[in-house]
């Protein structure tokens, strides 16, 4: 029976896309291979890992979306790493900054002189 089978869906992360980027570090002969998070007009990003120029990238496509491989020497796949924790940095501090908004805590001049004409505008007409 499928009452103790756990459904696909439920054991995978959501992605906004189902590629992959592969980076290559020509130096170190090594590489990383990530989902992306998000595909900029002109850049992949692996959310807190790579931020990656798109132009750079040779782009495949593969059985589950496009393959982006990415080959530089070590100092370009170290900057990208640290571009990618710079933005994620970012985006924590504006979060984290938020300020609720300050509601005004006394009336101002223009409202408290219109009642103060009505006012006196009522005492006017009642004692005519």
């Amino acid at each position: 029976m499928g009452l103790f089978n756990r459904r696909k869906d439920d054991e995978e992360y959501i992605f906004e896309t189902t590629d992959i980027l592969i980076v290559f570090d020509n130096d170190k002969k090594t590489s990383d291979i990530k989902t992306v998070t998000q595909v900029t007009e002109d850049s992949v990003i692996v959310a807190g890992f790579y931020k990656v120029p798109l132009e750079d990238c040779e782009i495949t496509t593969g059985k589950e979306g496009r393959n982006f491989f990415y080959r530089a020497p070590s100092q370009s796949v170290l900057e990208t790493g640290r571009l990618a924790q710079l933005e994620m940095n970012m985006v924590l501090e504006q979060i984290t900054a938020y300020k609720p908004p300050m509601l005004p805590t006394s009336m101002d001049w223009t409202k408290g002189l219109m009642f103060g004409a009505i006012f006196l505008l009522i005492i006017g007409l009642i004692f005519k």
